[in-house]
């Protein structure tokens, strides 16, 4: 009998969910942490002076510098709604953290206002893929039991990433030079590398894999997920309840011009709906997370 070997290291049911939500938790602190390690940065005297921006006349430039990141996160997230679809889950936020990486290097060893420039931007459009697709693929590939709990997790993880950055930052405060603002800029990597190495061998979404008629490799990672066959008619009713789904939405889709006028034919309230959600987004940017 020829040997076939298990996917995903032989994980099923709850360890396979426990590294799945590992991936998406750092994710999301990955997130907090980048909310608030500018924080720290932007006061330290020797940033400051290497990027010409000390004294009053420059607070404009230095808080342009703090804000671009939120430009690169909304185009990021622009980015992931438009290409996200194609490319799947695993393959949108792997991208998403290569270019976080590389954000984080050009903001860690920068000496001019350009690079840093460039460096937030390309660490905000990094940041906008993941967060924009870390959440759903946490929800496609989770127990239905554990669902719920398990974005709530990540939520809360994000708080805690910036919980973290902002003791880090306390501490190097009483730092001289440019370990102070260069080391907490650095530490991303850590979790940048926890992300490489455990998102490609982790499953893909089932939902975006039955969108793309890959029925058998979706019934594969449902299995896996519920540690049992994919014969198992829990496994055949999710299976059939992905497939509603996906066509339902397909056959009643709301065109792009109902988001953004009332419309009169239903009572959905779409417009309505969409500024209620991102209301709530932006109110916690607006709240601050900067001494600028």
């Amino acid at each position: 009998m020829p040997f076939t070997k298990a996917p995903y290291f032989g994980l099923t049911g709850g360890w396979l969910t426990f590294w799945l939500t590992v991936a998406c938790a750092t994710d999301m602190m990955l997130f907090g942490y980048d909310q608030g390690v500018f924080s720290g940065v932007v006061v330290t005297p020797d940033f400051l002076k290497v990027h010409n921006l000390e004294g009053p006349s420059k607070t404009k430039v230095l808080s342009t510098v703090a804000a671009i990141y939120d430009v690169g996160c909304f185009f990021g997230a622009i980015l992931a709604f438009t290409v996200g679809e194609r490319l799947g889950r695993k393959k949108s936020i792997l991208l998403g953290t290569v270019i976080m990486g590389v954000g984080t290097i050009l903001q860690a060893s920068s000496y001019s206002l350009p690079q840093m420039f460039v460096g937030r931007i390309v660490l905000g459009l990094g940041n906008g893929i993941n967060t924009a697709t870390a959440p759903i693929w946490q929800t496609e590939t989770a127990q239905a039991k554990w669902r719920g709990k398990l974005v709530i997790l990540d939520l809360g993880l994000n708080v805690g990433g910036y919980c973290i950055v902002n003791w880090i930052n306390y501490g190097l405060s009483f730092h001289e030079g440019s370990i102070a603002w260069r080391l907490p800029i650095s530490l991303q990597l850590i979790f940048i590398a926890v992300l490489l190495t455990t998102i490609p061998w982790l499953p893909e979404s089932p939902r975006w894999l039955m969108t793309q008629s890959r029925e058998d490799e979706a019934m594969e990672v449902l299995a896996c997920v519920e540690a049992t066959s994919a014969d198992d008619p829990l496994i055949i009713t999710q299976r059939d309840e992905i497939k509603f789904s996906i066509t339902y939405e397909l056959d009643n889709a709301v065109p792009w011009r109902d988001l953004l006028r009332r419309n009169k034919s239903d009572n959905t309230k779409t417009l309505r709906r969409l500024l209620l959600g991102a209301g709530t987004q932006a109110m916690q940017q607006f709240q601050g997370k900067s001494p600028i």
